[in-house]
């Protein structure tokens, strides 16, 4: 596992392939998150608690600068064929499977609310937010907010006061500070 500075991770967090791992700075991953996959996080990246993260090793999430899960998200980097073209069980050997290996990537400012389900191979685009509850199914474009079963755009995102913010953190190199609920 590589990590940058100011690296804080819960001893109650599982992270089954850390040599897949690279993590920039100011970064916060809290108890009872299971990670299955390679992970790649960028710098000022949350994981509240109860996250799960998985696909195995073929599978991948990218967090970049400034994006977050709230407690409860599920993000599933890899999914089983269910029509029938192999079998569904991770204890089967991969010569009877089918799976659909994908990358999930969270761009900057990107964030889920609690008990979000992301489907593999989506983009959360720059600044997007998801409300709880909500099922992410394909990509989403930049500054929307989302909610809903599957996921719908309702509103805008202002920009410009949260760039000018993650700007000045940066030029302060100031430390991730716990302010919420995880």
């Amino acid at each position: 596992m590589k990590m940058g500075e100011d690296v804080r991770i819960s001893p109650h967090a599982v992270i089954v392939r850390p040599e897949l791992v690279v993590m920039g700075n100011h970064i916060a991953i809290d108890a009872f998150v299971v990670i299955t996959t390679a992970l790649e996080l960028g710098d000022y990246v949350h994981i509240a608690t109860h996250c799960s993260i998985i696909g195995g090793a073929k599978a991948k999430l990218v967090m970049k600068d400034f994006s977050g899960f709230a407690a409860g998200c599920r993000i599933a980097c890899a999914s089983d064929d269910y029509k029938g073209n192999g079998m569904i069980n991770p204890t089967i050997p991969e010569e009877f499977l089918a799976v659909t290996y994908s990358t999930v990537i969270m761009e900057k400012f990107a964030t889920l609310g609690t008990n979000v389900v992301v489907h593999p191979g989506v983009t959360v685009g720059e600044g997007a937010v998801v409300g709880s509850c909500s099922l992410v199914t394909r990509d989403l474009d930049p500054w929307g907010i989302y909610v809903g079963v599957p996921a719908k755009r309702v509103g805008d995102r202002r920009k410009d006061k949260i760039l000018e913010y993650a700007e000045i953190l940066k030029q302060r190199g100031v430390r991730y500070e716990q302010s919420g609920g995880g």
